[in-house]
């Protein structure tokens, strides 16, 4: 059973902030690590190879398992940035969708190492992880996409609903014409040869020469029922007031659909990228890795801490990242935009408690950065966004 930690207030901006700093910095030390160790786990005789400055010993599990213990730690520095870029997020109440946008390149490049390797299922539950978290930023900048979305609609659809009345308007002045009209009145009837006789003959055709004989033709389209919204060509909220309740003639409606408006080439592109599905995808691809029962096969103690929690989706801020025994959730819909907070926490507790048979040390076991740059970031081709080639066979998988 996890523990119950007392429930915490949400975090403060100034200290969200030094959370964003303190795992933007932890990030990049893992990252550096990751990189330069996976370079030492080359042979000696590879062109790749780069030898670590301070290796570990030969018995150690830094050494044994070198390709490993990289894979941990560029998987925890991704955990890292995403958790930090998260906490900027949460301190300013809004999505940074630019910032996000960046991880896109380190995501991909760790979702391939991993998935380069063939490894049990407690390796294959972190492509799952990784699957997720991409899953979930893409819903997030969908969620927050729909938001600007929304708002441009509301704009074009109050400039047609302007346009489309304005074209009743003058529709309903200028009449059906000929080529416009979407039904045909019953044509005249030909004259009977009686009626060619001289008016009031007894053989000529009696006519109704009463005060109705002027009336409009338009009133008996509108003793019509109205249409069906089914059989309306514009929406009926378009519609003008006066025909709320009668049949809309067919030149106003004509007329009314015929109205376009401009939409500028940003906003195609933002409602094109909400079709994409990426969301779905990454996060159908997760779950042919992760899943509950898959968790509680390979990860019990990071199972238990979700399963018998007493927390919330809305309780992101409360556990703490360095906490191993506390209460966790599992990531909850993240067609919200949110649950971000629990992939990172439920990844940090996996790679804490898988790592444990490898005596992994996270930060405090990173290879330190030189302080003066020896030309390694020109050799790494994958810090500017290219994966890094895959290690030999005769490497040491680790």
């Amino acid at each position: 059973m996890p523990i119950r930690r007392p429930r915490k207030p949400k975090s403060t901006g100034a200290a969200l902030g030094a959370l964003h700093d303190k795992y933007h910095n932890d990030g990049r030390i893992l990252k550096y690590s990751g990189d330069a160790r996976f370079w030492s786990t080359y042979p000696v005789t590879n062109k790749e190879y780069r030898p670590l400055p301070d290796p570990p010993s030969p018995t150690s599990p830094y050494h044994i398992h070198g390709g490993l213990i990289a894979r941990l730690e560029l998987l925890d520095a991704l955990i890292c940035f995403t958790y930090a870029i998260w906490c900027r997020d949460q301190s300013r109440g809004a999505c940074i969708q630019e910032t996000w946008k960046t991880t896109g390149p380190f995501l991909d490049w760790c979702k391939q190492k991993w998935t380069a390797e063939e490894g049990d299922d407690h390796e294959k539950a972190f492509i799952g992880l990784i699957w997720m978290m991409e899953g979930f930023i893409q819903a997030r900048l969908e969620a927050y996409s729909c938001n600007g979305i929304a708002t441009s609609l509301d704009e074009l659809q109050h400039s047609a609903k302007s346009q489309a009345l304005s074209a009743a308007e003058k529709a309903e002045q200028s009449g059906p014409t000929a080529s416009g009209s979407r039904t045909q009145g019953t044509p005249p009837m030909l004259p009977s040869p009686a009626s060619l006789g001289a008016p009031g003959s007894a053989n000529s055709t009696p006519t109704n020469t009463g005060a109705t004989s002027g009336a409009r033709p338009a009133t008996a389209a509108n003793s019509r029922p109205p249409q069906t919204d089914s059989e309306l060509p514009v929406p009926r909220h378009l519609l003008p007031p006066q025909y709320k309740d009668v049949a809309v003639p067919s030149h106003v409606l004509d007329a009314m659909s015929a109205v376009t408006v401009p939409v500028k080439i940003s906003f195609l592109h933002h409602v094109r990228q909400q079709h994409t599905k990426t969301a779905s995808k990454c996060l159908t691809e997760s779950q042919n890795f992760l899943t509950l029962p898959i968790m509680a096969r390979s990860f019990p103690l990071t199972f238990n801490r979700m399963v018998y929690s007493t927390l919330s989706a809305a309780e992101e801020h409360v556990p703490d990242m360095e906490d191993e025994a506390g209460e966790l959730f599992w990531p909850g819909q993240c067609i919200t935009g949110e649950g971000l907070g629990w992939v990172c926490l439920m990844g940090k507790a996996m790679i804490n408690e898988f790592g444990k048979k490898y005596s992994y040390q996270g930060v405090k076991g990173a290879v330190k950065k030189p302080q003066i740059d020896s030309g390694l970031d020109a050799q790494h081709p994958h810090r500017q966004g290219h994966p890094l080639p895959r290690r030999p066979a005769d490497a040491n998988r680790g």
